[in-house]
């Protein structure tokens, strides 16, 4: 077994924002069990609510914890992004470092869930926006791995938020 494999093999996973349970969200400073369960040979991280504690599932180790404060500042800064990306669509322009950022924002906010991927189709990436259904094109821009870290760093001090790399976002299958 190679040294990588041995590190992957003892990685937990972080906090997670629902109960591993019956996957209720939990609240803002909300108090709950988390630990570590071995299944199959590894040992995988499990945060427990106080309804589905008194189950007394089978941990190897636990503790009490709380959930971070969260703020409602996120959502201002995801409207933020959306305002932002409504300018970008109204005048589209050819200079590629503008068609990557719109690209990119367009991506970020599919993971908000403010647009909808709907397909792409002759080199473009068709999006509908939530705030009035329409449709939108969107030239699909090559970025390498250097560019999107680059411009991924960007928006987040910008909107103040962080994001994960939407590299693993790839648009759906052509669509017609």
């Amino acid at each position: 077994m190679s040294a990588a494999q041995q590190q992957d093999e003892w990685r937990i996973q972080k906090r997670g924002r629902a109960c591993s349970l019956c996957a209720r969200a939990f609240r803002s400073e909300e108090e709950h069990t988390s630990g570590i369960a071995e299944v199959e040979g590894r040992f995988e991280r499990r945060d427990v609510c106080a309804a589905c504690w008194e189950a007394k599932p089978q941990l190897f180790s636990f503790w009490k914890t709380r959930m971070p404060k969260i703020e409602q500042r996120r959502l201002e800064d995801v409207q933020a992004m959306v305002e932002f990306f409504k300018k970008l669509v109204e005048k589209p322009s050819e200079e590629p470092s503008r068609r990557k950022v719109t690209y990119l924002m367009a991506l970020l906010l599919a993971r908000k869930r403010r647009v909808k991927l709907a397909g792409s189709k002759d080199g473009k990436l068709r999006v509908e926006k939530s705030w009035d259904g329409e449709t939108v094109e969107i030239p699909d821009t090559p970025i390498t791995d250097a560019e999107l870290e680059d411009l991924r760093r960007q928006m987040e001090s910008i909107f103040e938020t962080e994001f994960a790399a939407p590299a693993a976002e790839a648009p759906p299958a052509e669509a017609s």
